[in-house]
């Protein structure tokens, strides 16, 4: 039952994302989201000049965009779906922001993750626990990783499970009004 309620809600936000992302209402989205994202990545304290990927960011890459309108920064976007990426990519111009952003197709199971200084996992990436392998292994020490999951109240549609990773400890958590718990992890 968890894993078939997941599945319909990543399913119907990645449609909705689409649809959003060819009209007005993404500029809407997006503007919605922007304060309290800033307020979410307060914890992560983002430097100028440091490099950002985001993996699963969709075809509207609401976190790219505020991140990358308001830092000194430069970001990547990768998502495994071809029309999402092409839609994002298409909203990073609308926003004149494609020298701060570039969106590429690909997976967190074999994008290059070593010169990143953050990396944001979405909560609809899969196979959750093999990537934050991938990043264990393969990612600097000193990389911070940002990995959202729902609020814990939502255990019961989305199935509880250690959301913890094996080899990272949470050294911050910002909950965000849109029910997604954002964690800050470090590798130990």
């Amino acid at each position: 039952m968890a894993k078939k309620s997941k599945s319909f809600h990543d399913l119907a936000l990645r449609t909705l994302e689409k649809i959003l992302s060819t009209n007005f209402f993404g500029r809407l989205y997006t503007k919605f989201f922007e304060k309290m994202t800033l307020d979410e990545f307060e914890m992560v304290e983002i430097k100028k000049g440091n490099k950002v990927l985001h993996v699963g960011c969709g075809a509207v890459p609401n976190t790219l965009l505020i991140l990358a309108g308001n830092m000194e920064a430069h970001f990547v976007g990768i998502d495994r779906d071809k029309k999402a990426v092409e839609k994002a990519r298409g909203m990073v111009k609308k926003y004149e922001l494609d020298k701060k952003i570039k969106i590429e197709k690909g997976d967190a199971m074999t994008y290059p993750l070593s010169n990143f200084d953050v990396i944001i996992i979405s909560l609809g990436v899969e196979p959750r626990e093999k990537v934050f392998e991938r990043i264990r292994n393969e990612a600097r020490d000193d990389a911070k990783i940002v990995a959202r999951k729902p609020w814990d109240f939502m255990d019961k549609i989305y199935g509880k499970k250690e959301f913890i990773p094996y080899g990272f400890k949470v050294v911050g958590t910002f909950n965000r009004q849109d029910f997604i718990k954002s964690m800050l992890l470090r590798k130990i």
